[in-house]
């Protein structure tokens, strides 16, 4: 985990309010877990040495991700794999993504796909999903099903907590195990035309995964699901 982590919802004493600069509760709040800025993490208000953590939580990541690929390019003299949770406008130039701890769900499994398709139009192409869910106990067939669609993620990885059981595909029956093998070999069958989405990502700002009105505007706007 990237980013400040915190066991509390801001302070045990609570955040400081200040009318002037109300940091804990601006006009707009995206749609975070807990439905404010301060959960699980530190106050918005917090001072830091480069300011109020408002302004610097989501740079930690991307400070991170800048650190980590330059150290792991000086030391293996090599292009490294670097995955980032946090993110922030540029970490594609740096790391890719992951979408972080997602539920064991069929709307997450769905929900998954706006992310990626999203994350590529950021700049970010390098993105995926917990295959199967993070959060949760997965289901044979969710987890067949999904294992079928993130085969074909930029960013392909079955993960879960170690709080529930295990998901990989053998530990779940043999129908998870063919869904995800025919899949998996499709995948490595792409693996050229993946390498060359990727290049032109690199050089041109391209897209790895795009929606439909990437490639056909007019004809789209009556597709819905």
């Amino acid at each position: 985990m990237n980013e400040p982590s915190n066991f509390v919802n801001g302070d045990w004493e609570g955040c400081k309010f200040n009318h002037s600069n109300n940091w804990e509760n601006p006009q707009y709040i995206p749609n975070v877990d807990g439905g404010k800025l301060n959960y699980k993490t530190i106050c918005m208000s917090a001072e830091q040495y480069a300011g109020v953590h408002y302004n610097i939580h989501n740079i930690y990541g991307f400070s991170e991700a800048i650190t980590t690929q330059f150290a792991l390019s000086v030391i293996q003299n090599a292009r490294p794999f670097v995955i980032s949770r946090s993110s922030f406008a540029g970490l594609g130039h740096f790391a890719g993504h992951w979408t972080g701890d997602i539920y064991s769900t069929w709307d997450d499994m769905k929900q998954s796909i706006t992310d990626i398709i999203v994350f590529n139009m950021f700049g970010i192409p390098l993105v995926g999903a917990d295959i199967c869910g993070f959060n949760k106990n997965t289901t044979v067939e969710l987890c067949s099903r999904w294992s079928q669609l993130g085969a074909f993620y930029p960013f392909s990885r079955n993960h879960n907590s170690n709080e529930n059981f295990d998901q990989d595909p053998v530990a779940l029956g043999p129908l998870v195990t063919e869904s995800a093998k025919k899949a998996l070999l499709i995948r490595y069958s792409l693996l050229p035309y993946l390498y060359s989405l990727f290049w032109r990502s690199h050089i041109y700002g391209e897209t790895v995964a795009r929606s439909l009105f990437f490639e056909c505007v007019y004809i789209c706007y009556q597709i819905n699901d």
